[in-house]
């Protein structure tokens, strides 16, 4: 399947429509310029693009940082890389690492404007699993329903969060499949997403977000990521890093 060439990233996108993409980042532009694939959407100093690729930067809160009961009274500000296009079905592949700190998660996701949204999720706490998710609200929900639909994935053929592996997102209008370097790991039909009497299956056009993030709070957030993060031991800049990205438009 042919990949767009990066020196065809200014050519017009239909909203939603999938076209094929593939990029390493070596030279690819992140800065805030709406003719660029990827936009940062955090400051130019948390992130960096080198010859690893993308890197995104978790810098410590500055001032005094105490932990009481779980959770942390300053939360780090991650980078955060949005695509610049949308699309509604396809196959997208990540190649990426992020740190084994606990309470830091690196995000590789889907996210629609409506706020769906499709998650591999990286948990510097749990270094030898990966996590996969959706999120697609209904009115009919009393609250958010952040983790019904979460599930703990392995790596089988070995390996941790801090290794670079290929993980991918193969998403249709009636089911999604999460696999990593190659292997299947979950396949979420449309008809399982159903709960408060509603379906809860990501069906808008979506961007590619990529992300390094503090989950020291809520309490909640903080014990889901093993958090939260203990400062006097982590260093000071911690880094995730995105090795390339590929869009396959097979529907």
């Amino acid at each position: 399947m042919k990949a767009l060439n990066l020196a065809d990233h200014t050519a017009p996108r239909a909203f939603g429509q999938c076209q094929p993409f593939q990029s390493n980042f070596a030279s690819i532009d992140v800065s805030n310029t709406p003719v660029t694939p990827f936009q940062a959407i955090s400051p130019p100093d948390s992130y960096s693009v080198t010859a690893n690729g993308l890197e995104l930067f978790l810098t410590r809160p500055k001032g005094r940082i105490t932990t009481k009961d779980g959770v942390n009274n300053k939360i780090a500000q991650g980078a955060t890389v949005n695509s610049t296009f949308t699309l509604l079905y396809g196959r997208v592949t990540f190649t990426l690492y992020g740190p084994t700190i606990p309470g830091v998660v690196t995000a590789a996701i889907l996210i629609a404007d409506q706020h769906d949204e499709i998650d591999v999720e990286l948990l510097g706490g749990d270094p030898t699993h990966w996590q996969t998710n959706v999120y697609a609200p209904s009115p009919k929900d009393s609250q958010p329903l952040w983790g019904v639909f979460g599930e703990i994935e392995d790596y089988t053929k070995g390996g941790t969060v801090s290794q670079a592996h290929e993980y991918t997102v193969d998403w249709n209008e009636e089911r999604i499949v999460w696999s990593v370097d190659g292997v299947v790991m979950r396949t979420l039909k449309k008809d399982q997403t159903q709960e408060n009497g509603a379906i809860h299956f990501p069906s808008h056009p979506s961007r590619i977000q990529l992300g390094i993030w503090d989950a020291s709070a809520p309490a909640g957030t903080a014990q889901w990521a093993k958090g939260p993060i203990d400062w006097n031991t982590a260093p000071s800049k911690t880094t995730a890093t995105f090795k390339s990205i590929t869009v396959e438009c097979p529907y």
